[in-house]
């Protein structure tokens, strides 16, 4: 194989990750490969010969000789801006999956961005679905989703592994290298035309890339606030040190080519043997089959079951509670009609409502059990609304949980009470309704049995933009942790914000204090404890730093997402080992974890 179709085989293998369609934050490529071969019997270098027998030009692969373009794109919603960003046309947002569903979605908030991109385009590649041969690995995780035992969990199987592998694969797009400023505009300002010719600039006098970008486009003073820029595809290093001329020239020479402009998308399914897409396809033709999330508690002396509404909204959730359990639970659906109360109502000392209005559901449980009954519970609506905690505020428990389903709406309640109140749980989600602002989520709770609860969830801001910026601990001196509290930074009209969570323990003794700078989180967490107490804790981040180890001390938490905590850590010594498995360490994706965590309160 020559050298030109080495070259070209390795700028479509571009083309063979799938992307998943983030509702918040646009495309983002999957790592993991979902096309083993493109064509196998045919000799791509033949296409960009122009051999008569090839393929028509609607089917082909051609280079384009590093061709420069300015584009510049208006866009009403952030979503769309993102889009813009990437070079993905708006279409692919809304586009039809027969494993999605259609619900009602909080509406995007509206303003005016902007996006300039410089486009400096090398190849041309335009496929059809026959020309593409699906990974053994990608239809080996199919076929055993569909294998699952019913339909719930096939549809649950099947669900996680589009999370893993994407949504679409861009099969129409342009390879090259690409300078990309986008932003929010006010309500009077636009793009200047782009300049014929740019004047040499000193590259001494900019004080970040954003400026620098912002030169190269000529779109300085442009923005309001800034969404996202950058440089894809080549050497910024050659851009930032020798100028724009120096960078366009070496673009040839280089080997880091991107797709920079994406035309047509095909669903990850398309490329599936057709009988088995006609499964999946029957499959999620019925979107009223409910999904259940494991039963959470003990089995239960009477049992209830909240799912005959059908596909109507909840509108209440009534809760009665003592200082030691949830006492009974019943939901109020719209129209007016009632499912409960089931358990012992007349044994709460309290009652609360939840309500949800229009565009509002919940999309998550927070569930502490115990040996014989449910202590406490906690909603989450999809708008990030987070509730009290009903219930108890400390004692013994088993690990509590998190029951959600993939960002799908709750639908109905199952479970059972006995003569003391509610022992068992399971969320029964709707499979017709998406909730908007879904991240993945997984929980792991390190820890004992008593303590008070507590849930810093209301503390991180936008969870889209969120992350822990800084951790604080605090040691009596008598050899454990004593106390924790974390800052978590948030983006708020395109700046940074700060809300810093109450001390969780006592505030006594020397106080201890990591800051962890932008776009820096934790992907292994190490430490030990001895029964009682947390003994020692230290941790690496995504930038190779391993924090020194500190005595007496362990913190677990989730970057951007979620900091769910509970209590004091018991049993033996053990040494903790956790690590974020790397299919949630993509760039463009947050951490999907919650870490559940013990807390000493030791006088």
């Amino acid at each position: 194989m020559s050298e030109s179709d080495k070259s070209l085989l390795k700028h479509l293998r571009i083309l063979s990750h799938g992307f998943s369609l983030d509702p918040d934050n646009g495309p983002a490529r999957s790592s993991r490969r979902v096309i083993q071969e493109f064509r196998p019997k045919q000799d791509w270098a033949d296409w960009s010969k122009g051999d008569p027998k090839a393929p028509s030009d609607s089917h082909n692969v051609k280079p384009i000789d590093g061709e420069r373009m300015i584009e510049d794109e208006y866009s009403e919603t952030r979503l769309d801006a993102y889009y813009a960003n990437l070079g993905w046309p708006l279409l692919v947002s809304p586009f039809p999956r027969p494993w999605s569903v259609s619900g009602a979605m909080l509406q995007a908030p509206s303003g005016r961005w902007a996006t300039r991109r410089m486009l400096i385009k090398m190849w041309s590649i335009n496929l059809g679905v026959n020309d593409l041969t699906p990974a053994d690995a990608y239809v080996d995780a199919i076929e055993r989703a569909l294998e699952c035992p019913n339909d719930t969990s096939r549809i649950r199987a099947l669900e996680e592994v589009f999370a893993l592998w994407g949504d679409v694969i861009p099969v129409a797009a342009i390879v090259g290298s690409t300078i990309v400023a986008t932003g929010e505009l006010s309500s009077d300002t636009n793009f200047d035309s782009f300049p014929s010719a740019i004047a040499p600039q000193n590259q001494t006098n900019f004080g970040s890339l954003n400026d620098f970008i912002d030169t190269q486009l000529q779109i300085q003073d442009r923005f309001e606030s800034a969404l996202k820029y950058h440089i894809t595809g080549s050497r910024p290093d050659i851009l930032f040190r020798e100028g724009l001329e120096s960078w366009l020239k070496s673009i040839e020479n280089t080997q880091e080519w991107e797709i920079i402009k994406v035309t047509r998308v095909i669903q990850i399914t398309d490329i599936l043997d057709p009988t088995i897409q006609g499964k999946i396809k029957e499959l999620y033709s019925n979107c009223s089959i409910p999904l259940r999330s494991p039963p959470v508690g003990v089995s239960p002396q009477f049992g209830f079951d909240i799912t005959g509404n059908g596909l109507c909204p909840i509108q209440r959730v009534d809760i009665g509670f003592s200082d030691v359990c949830i006492k009974s639970i019943s939901i109020i659906y719209a129209g007016g009609s009632v499912a409960g109360p089931f358990g012992r109502p007349e044994g709460a000392t309290r009652f609360d409502r939840f309500d949800l209005s229009g565009g509002e559901y919940i999309a998550g449980i927070f569930v502490w059990p115990t040996d014989h009954f449910i202590a406490s519970l906690q909603l989450v609506k999809n708008t990030g609304y987070v509730s009290p905690i009903y219930g108890a505020m400390r004692g013994i428990t088993q690990p509590p949980c998190l029951l959600s389903e993939n960002g799908k709406a709750l639908g109905g309640l199952a479970g059972g009470y006995d003569t003391t109140g509610i022992t068992q749980l399971q969320a029964v989600w709707r499979n017709d309704i998406q909730v908007n602002d879904y991240r993945y989520t997984r929980t792991v709770f390190v820890g004992g049995q008593d303590g008070e609860f507590w849930n810093d969830l209301r503390f991180i801001g936008d969870r889209f933009s969120a992350r822990i910026s800084k951790i604080t601990t605090r040691s009596s001196g008598a050899g454990y942790l004593g106390s924790i509290q974390i800052t978590y930074t948030s983006l708020v009209g395109g700046y940074p914000s700060c809300q810093e969570s109450p001390v969780h323990g006592t505030e006594d003794g020397p106080i201890t204090t990591w800051t962890l700078e932008d776009g820096e989180y934790i992907t292994e967490i190490r430490g030990s404890h001895d029964g009682t107490s947390i003994c020692q804790f230290w941790f690496t981040t995504n930038r190779c730093n391993r924090k020194p180890r500190f005595i007496k001390t362990l913190i677990l938490y989730s970057d951007a997402l979620t900091l769910k905590n509970r209590q004091l850590l018991a049993g033996r010594v053990d040494i903790l080992a956790l690590l974020i498995p790397r299919r949630y360490l993509r760039k463009e994706i947050k951490w999907p974890y919650t870490i559940w965590l013990g807390k000493v309160l030791r006088a």
